[in-house]
């Protein structure tokens, strides 16, 4: 008790519901030298970026599995209804990768664009109802700052007003640095294509 702990809250969709059980765990058992150092973001609004960006033209997705795991695959469904892009959720092995390319050329091939799920060994169309609920316990969505992407609206996530006690960022004093993209970094890019 007499130390402050800092996790340190990265990830996407997967992590998030580990740090809001954490975080409900802390407040309830009232832990008072528990904070956590918020960075997760939420893949879907990125992907609409993408899709916005001129620069970028995108004939399909392959949608993360592990993230769908968690959210499910209507949160893709403004992709094929909105830009009449194909979606696939994929796993990860290389069979799963292969078949999902193959679902997706089938898609383009016959003028389709719908949200399929691969990986259904994993994933669900509804996701994990009980894990988005306790993220949505926890935190509000908020604007985030993705490297090489700039600034995303409601990409991120901050704790809701109940558990700000635990938000590091605004327990601890720190000055606020300007950072730039480090040199020679290509997230941008990658995420881009």
């Amino acid at each position: 008790p007499d130390k402050k702990v800092i996790f340190i809250a990265i990830g996407f969709e997967t992590t998030i519901p580990l740090t809001s059980v954490i975080v409900k765990k802390a407040y309830n058992e009232k832990i008072n030298n528990f904070y956590i150092f918020n960075t997760h973001k939420l893949i879907p609004e990125a992907l609409e970026l993408l899709l916005l960006d001129k620069e970028v033209k995108i004939d399909a997705f392959l949608c993360p599995g592990h993230v769908s795991a968690i959210i499910g695959s209507k949160p893709y469904g403004f992709i094929s209804k909105d830009y009449h892009i194909p979606c696939v959720i994929s796993g990860f092995e290389p069979m799963d990768i292969l078949e999902s390319i193959g679902m997706t050329a089938k898609q383009v091939k016959e003028g389709r664009s719908e949200v399929e799920i691969q990986y259904k060994r994993v994933v669900r169309e509804e996701g994990n109802p009980t894990a988005v609920k306790s993220m949505y316990e926890v935190f509000d969505r908020s604007d985030s700052v993705w490297r090489g992407l700039g600034n995303i609206p409601v990409s991120g996530l901050k704790l809701k007003y109940k558990f700000l006690r635990f938000d590091a960022r605004t327990s601890f004093p720190v000055k606020k640095i300007n950072s730039r993209e480090p040199a020679g970094c290509e997230c941008g890019n990658v995420l881009k294509g």
